[in-house]
């Protein structure tokens, strides 16, 4: 599987985990029970220099989300409301000393490695919105929205500092069903809530990216910049380079990338980029395949969307070119697939 040595290497800050222990203590749980047996502890969750791998993360986040099961109220977005953007360290800081929420957040989600976040981040921009759109890169569904959850909702913590608390988004689009706690969204967020969505996105109106930050330093700002890239492991090592490649692809699977097209993003020739790619082992078709794969598999948890709809979306013409693919990937068919993952569950 492409990024299977990712999911191992130890390589995430645990910002994030911190915080996860945190608001678990809070509810009365023991954080310690947490950790247990995953090879770190509560005061590695502490230490700045810590580091941990995405399997030890996820592994940590299914045992909260169980030892808080049958709660009306959404463990990520509980988490949320004891986040600030302090909680994103020295990103953070950044980001308080930016020019405007639509500079701030390119920068946040630029640096997004630093601050620990388990979903992957783009922004866009429509006629008169600014948007956010969270992708998990890793196929898990049953973390998915909680981490969604959480990130929406230190999204409005962040927008609400930098630019009072009158932020409110426009939309928000989420790709799974109505959960049990749905008011608790409505009551934070104050917007249309949209959900079973074939992508999760955190929408506002374009004045709001425009709007200037108060506490704005230039130098201030420069400083803690070159400090981050300083502290910014050396570009496209083994996992980088492939998620580079990845980030790129996943802008848009319904419109397949060509190899060229990610080359010139890249600052590369096509020929030095498969070069890159073989001695990684992997062609490109294959990390587009995983892609697709992983997509597929989280939309076809939406009962809602048809084969077609959900061919279309990873990048095919018709379900039956889908259907095929789908079996090379897995060695089943795309419903067969999903019955057999509820199934294990």
């Amino acid at each position: 599987m492409i990024g299977s040595t990712r999911y191992a290497a130890a390589q995430l800050p645990v910002n994030f985990l911190r915080s996860l222990a945190d608001v678990s203590a809070a509810l009365g749980i023991d954080a310690n029970r947490l950790c247990m047996g995953l090879g770190f502890d509560l005061a590695d969750l502490s230490n700045p220099q810590s580091r941990v791998s995405l399997r030890q993360a996820t592994l940590m986040i299914k045992r909260a989300l169980e030892m808080t099961k049958g709660r009306d109220r959404g463990l990520g977005l509980d988490m949320s409301a004891h986040e600030t953007i302090g909680s994103m360290g020295l990103v953070g800081f950044a980001m308080l000393t930016s020019a405007t929420l639509e500079q701030a957040i390119g920068l946040g989600i630029a640096m997004q490695k630093q601050t620990g976040a388990l979903l992957d981040f783009e922004k866009f921009e429509e006629a008169e919105s600014f948007s956010i759109r969270a992708t998990c890169s890793v196929h898990e569904p049953d973390i998915q929205s909680f981490l969604v959850e959480e990130a929406f909702g230190v999204f409005m913590n962040i927008a609400r500092t930098l630019v009072g608390n009158e932020f409110t988004p426009t939309r928000i689009q989420l790709s799974y069903p109505k959960p049990v706690h749905a008011a608790q969204y409505e009551q934070l967020f104050k917007c249309p809530i949209h959900f079973e969505q074939t992508q999760n996105v955190f929408t506002c109106d374009a004045l709001w990216a425009r709007k200037p930050i108060a506490t704005q330093d230039s130098l201030s700002n420069r400083q803690v910049l070159e400090l981050l890239q300083t502290n910014e492991q050396q570009p496209f090592n083994e996992s980088e380079f492939i998620e580079s490649i990845e980030r790129i692809v996943r802008r848009d699977l319904r419109n397949t990338v060509s190899l060229s097209a990610v080359a010139s993003q890249l600052c590369m020739s096509d020929r030095t980029l498969r070069r890159r790619l073989t001695e990684h082992g992997v062609s490109y078709q294959a990390v587009l395949d995983d892609l697709r794969k992983n997509r597929a598999l989280s939309l076809l948890n939406n009962s809602r969307l048809t084969l077609d709809e959900i061919a279309y979306e990873v990048g095919f013409s018709d379900a039956h070119n889908f259907r095929r693919a789908f079996k090379r990937w897995t060695g089943h068919g795309p419903r067969q697939a999903v019955q057999l993952e509820r199934h294990a569950e």
